[in-house]
């Protein structure tokens, strides 16, 4: 299993942040309008609710690599909702994603220790569907957004007296 490592947003890391946000692997499922450096860093440095992270990896040379990004906001009710991508096409498909939202969830459990994560994928993106099963997270509700698009609400149920090593 690949350790990943999460290191919160910076102002510096907005031009790799737009440079992803423009692969069409991303954009596909994950399109805010930020397309221009003046835009990400409107939407991406807002003081809101939301933990914002890169997704780093160590090579086999020691050399640490952004792989991703990362967020987590909070809900109602003791909820966190996550949101994430990897931002190399050519490394979907190898179960590094899995890897990373379970570790990811590890984390948010240890900041948060909520009695329940949620994510909202379209769909139709099987890939991710697939993904976030594989890390644990289970359907419970297909809906419209107030964008009127659909979300394929799925969860993770926790007993937060639980703690995270037990």
């Amino acid at each position: 299993m690949t350790t990943f490592h999460f290191r919160p947003l910076t102002p510096a890391d907005y031009p790799l942040l737009l440079e992803w946000l423009q692969r069409l692997h991303v954009k596909e499922w994950w399109d805010d309008g930020d397309d221009t450096l003046d835009k990400v860093a409107a939407h991406y440095g807002d003081e809101d609710d939301t933990a914002r992270f890169l997704l780093l990896e160590t090579d086999a040379t020691g050399a640490v690599q952004p792989l991703g990004y990362f967020q987590y906001y909070l809900e109602p009710e003791d909820t966190v909702g996550i949101d994430q991508f990897l931002a190399d096409a050519g490394r979907l498909g190898q179960g590094l994603g899995t890897q990373a939202v379970q570790q990811f969830c590890a984390l948010v459990i240890a900041q948060r220790n909520p009695r329940r994560l949620i994510l909202d994928p379209d769909p139709a993106n099987g890939r991710a569907i697939r993904c976030y099963e594989k890390a644990g997270f289970r359907h419970y509700a297909t809906v419209r957004t107030d964008e009127g698009e659909w979300a394929y609400m799925m969860q993770i149920e926790r007993d937060p007296t639980v703690s995270a090593a037990g």
